[in-house]
């Protein structure tokens, strides 16, 4: 990993990284770090968290972290894009306020535009015209997705994600954002490229994950208490998310 420019606190922003890692190692980072991350999945699949929080991210999706929050992924066979950078703190504040991560759908341009700014870093441009050009990219980026957040997909998450412990159905979700189960299924698919159910089950995959590393809880508490309709079914959609079952994924962690 190569880092393009050192610290200088009087420039807007200041890039440290840019690029991809087609076979991403795991990652764990539990202490503050110093430069604010995007990375995205361009391949495949993994799991993200930020704090406490964990996500399954697939291609297509990524997730920005300030550099205030503990943060780490993992996959198999995944691809990502990445970009690391400090300062813009006002930027950040005025983007974000107080959150610590955005999740987001990569906009078309990314790819091109990050491949644009990691040969000018290498082409040895100046300082000052690398602070600008990394500036823009950031801008642009983080227009891109604020101008992209949908509310009926976020309020649909939201629902899922306070509900998924409970045996919820389409209608009680759809109905949260009122909308009827098949007019919400085919807005979802269309603007989040995934089906409603499989959001629902990607959530409480997340969930049980983060259990079965850091809790005693049984297998079969765990399944009930993610919303599933019993062990074996845990087991299946795990297996079919995970390619082990939940026991071997606790004990990779022991």
């Amino acid at each position: 990993m190569e880092q393009f420019m050192s610290f200088d606190g009087r420039l807007p922003i200041i890039l440290h990284t840019v690029g991809e890692s087609p076979h991403q190692n795991a990652v764990s980072r539990r202490a503050r770090i110093k430069w604010n991350q995007f990375i995205w999945v361009k391949d495949g699949s993994g799991t993200f968290r930020s704090g406490d929080e964990e996500f399954s991210l697939s291609k297509g999706q990524g997730i920005f972290l300030r550099n205030s929050v503990s943060h780490g992924y993992e996959g198999k066979n995944l691809h990502t894009g990445w970009c690391t950078f400090s300062c813009a703190e006002n930027l950040l504040t005025y983007v974000m306020g107080d959150k610590k991560y955005i999740i987001f759908d990569v906009p078309e341009f990314l790819d091109g535009e990050t491949e644009n700014l990691r040969a000018l870093a290498q082409s040895g441009a100046d300082t000052l015209e690398l602070s600008a050009a990394a500036y823009t990219y950031v801008t642009e980026l983080f227009a891109a997705i604020t101008k992209n957040s949908d509310p009926i997909i976020s309020r649909t998450r939201k629902f899922m994600k306070e509900n998924y412990s409970k045996p919820i159905t389409l209608d009680e979700i759809a109905s949260s954002v009122d909308m009827d189960r098949f007019a919400l299924c085919r807005y979802y698919k269309k603007h989040h490229k995934r089906s409603v159910i499989n959001e629902l089950k990607k959530i409480r995959i997340s969930v049980a994950k983060r259990l079965l590393r850091y809790s005693g809880e049984s297998v079969e508490n765990i399944s009930h208490m993610c919303g599933f309709e019993n062990p074996s079914y845990f087991s299946l959609r795990f297996r079919e998310e995970c390619s082990c079952t939940p026991l071997e994924y606790r004990k990779k962690y022991l």
